[in-house]
């Protein structure tokens, strides 16, 4: 079937399309590998997103360098997307979770909730541990129609701000290593009227209970909010009573203390 065109610059609809015809996906192993490749194909759309602000993150344009390897406390490990230098060592690294098919006894997509979870426990202990500065960010994608079951409990969506709210909010170097500096769930939509269209929310945020959030993020929003996450660990705003904010990017010299040439 022809879809119609998405708005490509807020749309995960070619991504989408990588991985496969969703409908014929029936077995553990074909929707594992689904999962594998819509997860390499978003992580190539976020480098390409980022690499304005962070030359030389991985993936490259191209795709290559997936899953590069970065230092932890458990020896090196993989990551989705990796943005490493000589000066910072680990910059910044987004993990991306897919979670696509709803369970087939309960009709939600909250099964493999705690297990998502768990995995980005060991991911942000791993890499904090070894590289505390690193501003670590996770994005869990969801098909929008999550945001729509809700019964007596919450949406699969509400549910996984309940569950992933929990791994984020690391807003200091010295705060717990088991966190990520900023989780989000993504919600793309599946119908084909509008095949791949996609927002973003903020785990901190509240969510309905039922229905999908008013208060959602474009694409390039959410891009600038993972600059913004970055930018706070390392180049700090630092504000002034009488003029205009400054964003400190050099450790600061005090004038006074500057040492002449010669001086002892």
């Amino acid at each position: 079937m022809t879809r119609p065109a998405a708005n490509p610059a807020n749309s995960v609809r070619a991504e989408l399309e990588l991985a496969g015809e969703r409908s014929s996906l029936t077995t553990a192993t074909s929707k594992k590998n689904y999962a594998e490749v819509l997860s390499r194909a978003l992580a190539t759309r976020f480098a390409n997103e980022l690499r304005r602000s962070f030359p030389g993150i991985l993936p490259d344009a191209e795709g290559r360098g997936q899953e590069s390897r970065a230092r932890t406390a458990k020896g090196v490990k993989k990551l989705d997307v990796n943005y490493s230098t000589a000066e910072l060592g680990l910059g910044l690294g987004v993990s991306i979770k897919t979670i696509n098919f709803r369970d087939a006894a309960t009709g939600r997509y909250t099964k493999n909730y705690t297990r998502a979870d768990g995995e980005l426990r060991a991911e942000a202990s791993d890499y904090h541990v070894r590289q505390p500065y690193a501003v670590m960010v996770a994005v869990i994608f969801l098909p929008i129609d999550a945001c729509d079951d809700a019964k007596k409990d919450p949406s699969s969506f509400g549910q996984a701000v309940k569950i992933f709210r929990f791994r984020g909010g690391r807003d200091e170097p010295t705060d717990d290593p088991n966190l990520f500096e900023a989780v989000f769930i993504g919600l793309y939509e599946t119908d084909p009227a509008r095949f791949g269209e996609v927002v973003f929310f903020d785990v901190r945020k509240a969510p309905p209970k039922s229905g999908r959030p008013k208060d959602a993020m474009t694409f390039e929003e959410l891009v600038t909010e993972i600059r913004r996450n970055y930018d706070l660990r390392n180049s700090p705003v630092f504000e002034w009573a009488d003029a205009q904010t400054e964003i400190l990017t050099e450790p600061l010299i005090d004038p006074d203390e500057e040492v002449e040439e010669g001086e002892n």
